[in-house]
């Protein structure tokens, strides 16, 4: 056999399941003549390694070794060392190559005079399409620097690539042995350091997954699998201190966006030593990472709450990212507050914030003519104490007619509960658009209604009879309405558009009913047949 272009590595352990599929899908590349396989069984305790053993037989240009199970990081290493190939190429035991996938990359980066060739990796069933797809889907392109194609550090996996040995050997890599993302420090320090990339939109890899609870996917929130990823990612940021400014910088864009992610994982699989070593080592971690970078990947603001409370090592807080601080405006948008918010402003934007107005009530004897306006403000990260006062939300009636503070019931999720009394008297008969806004000295943000009600922000309300005046409230395409009118409930309730209102729902209710009495006759009628 002459010199062979690639060497395929083939780590293998207890998948006689998958096994030979694989392995089939190296014969059927072409220039088979010129790829060598390296098989490394890992110590299989099923049929795998006679499935190997008897393709090594009948195969030209295999060679297969077993070692002790090592895990997948060991294997790949020692096939490295086996191999003689001008380009490393590795596949999984239980995935496949698609047809001329092989020969594809080895082409382009010959013709490019590449360093690394990558190409597109799907799951077998598909999965949803991951940001570094993006960086392939422009188009056949080179890249010279990993800055010019920052989302590619996204895909650390070895098996789309082939990578030049000589490269491998200059910049000194292995995969990482004995724990899991074991690729990681293999290939984004090949990626970052490759004088020439070649990219393809080219499906080149499909991989397995299994759904068995034996992948990696499955064990990630395990606290464990957290700290072994930032042991990883810590080893990474340091190997990555001297690349060009641009370049590093793409690096720590995937790692903010990983870790940001783990963070999330440590705080609902650690304990409170875990979670507090955890946060002490992001810390150390996130001091040379730019907060604009981070604030990248910050989803809400109950997300930026949390990569706060890494910047300032706040174990409490990662756990639980949550503010009652009053909500603060800046150039027109809403933020969480915080006591150095010019710092970390950009970590604290708040995506969405709505209100919706949920009910209407008299006050009770005593109190004179007022009534209650009771709702939910929603926004990621948002806290407050039952009876705490929130001056920086305040009810509006009518274009600023009357306004007062509402104060906080309480808070399930990102809901805080919040009710308002109001005088009637300060409001003659009418009709008045009721919104919340948000005040922070001077600088204001109406909140919009919420999109649960149709985005009209109430699905209204029954009439309230306090003194002599009868008030509800009405949904409108802007929000919501408050009726004020003089007169008795009976003459109200007679009036076409309350009628309207309370048609619509009963509408609504008896179609429920219908609904559920079917489904209920289904199931006793299909209950039956059965027992029968």
């Amino acid at each position: 056999m002459p010199s062979p272009t690639v060497s395929i590595v083939v780590p293998v352990y207890n998948t006689e399941k998958w096994l030979a599929e694989a392995l089939g899908s190296i014969e059927r590349q072409p220039g088979r003549d010129l790829i060598e396989v390296v098989v490394v069984d890992d110590g299989s305790t099923d049929g795998s390694a006679e499935i190997a053993q008897r393709y090594a037989g009948q195969a030209t240009a295999v060679r297969y070794v077993r070692q002790d199970n090592a895990g997948l990081g060991a294997a790949r290493n020692h096939g490295v060392r086996l191999a003689t190939g001008r380009y490393l190429a590795f596949l999984d035991s239980d995935d496949i190559y698609p047809d001329g996938a092989l020969s594809h990359l080895t082409g382009l980066a010959d013709h490019h005079e590449a360093a690394i060739a990558v190409g597109d990796m799907q799951g077998l069933p598909p999965r949803p399409n991951p940001a570094w797809r993006r960086e392939l889907l422009i188009g056949e392109r080179v890249v010279e620097h990993i800055a010019h194609a920052p989302d590619l550090v996204g895909n650390p996996s070895a098996c789309n690539k082939i990578f030049r040995r000589d490269l491998v050997d200059a910049v000194g890599v292995k995969f990482t042995e004995g724990t899991a993302f074991e690729d990681v420090l293999f290939t984004i320090p090949l990626l970052a350091r490759s004088p020439r990339t070649i990219l393809t939109p080219r499906l080149s890899y499909l991989y397995r997954q299994r759904g068995d609870n034996s992948s990696l996917m499955d064990s990630r929130s395990q606290p464990a699998r957290i700290m072994q990823h930032l042991t990883i990612i810590e080893r990474l940021a340091d190997e990555v201190r001297d690349l060009r400014s641009d370049d590093r910088e793409a690096v720590y864009r995937w790692i903010a966006y990983m870790q940001l992610h783990y963070a999330w994982r440590a705080a609902a699989g650690c304990d409170d030593d875990q979670l507090a070593e955890f946060t002490a080592r992001m810390h150390s971690l996130f001091k040379d990472l730019p907060i604009d970078v981070a604030s990248e990947f910050v989803g809400n603001a109950g997300a930026g709450l949390r990569a706060v409370a890494i910047y300032e090592q706040d174990a409490a807080t990662v756990r639980r990212p949550r503010s009652s601080r009053p909500l603060r405006v800046h150039a027109g948008q809403p933020y969480l507050g915080h006591p150095d918010f010019d710092t970390y402003r950009d970590l604290l934007r708040v995506s969405e914030v709505t209100v919706s107005v949920q009910g209407l009530r008299g006050s009770g004897p005593g109190t004179g003519p007022t009534v209650t306006v009771q709702g939910t403000v929603r926004c990621a990260g948002i806290d407050g104490e039952p009876g705490q006062v929130r001056s920086d939300l305040l009810l509006e009636i009518g274009d600023g007619l009357l306004r007062q503070p509402v104060t906080v019931e309480y808070r399930k999720g990102n809901d805080l509960r919040w009710s308002c009394r109001l005088t009637v008297g300060e409001l003659a008969s009418g009709r008045y658009p009721v919104r919340l806004v948000v005040r922070d000295s001077g600088r204001e943000y109406a909140v919009p209604p919420g999109p649960e009600r149709g985005g009209r922000g109430t699905l209204g309300t029954r009439p309230t009879r306090v003194g002599t005046r009868v008030l509800w409230l009405t949904p409108g395409a802007a929000g919501p309405t408050l009726v004020v009118t003089d007169g008795t409930t009976g003459t109200l309730a007679r009036s076409p558009q309350w009628l309207s209102e309370m048609g619509a729902r009963q509408s609504r209710n008896l179609l429920r009913r219908a609904w559920q009495t079917a489904r209920t006759g289904q199931r006793r009628l299909t209950s039956r047949r059965t027992d029968s």
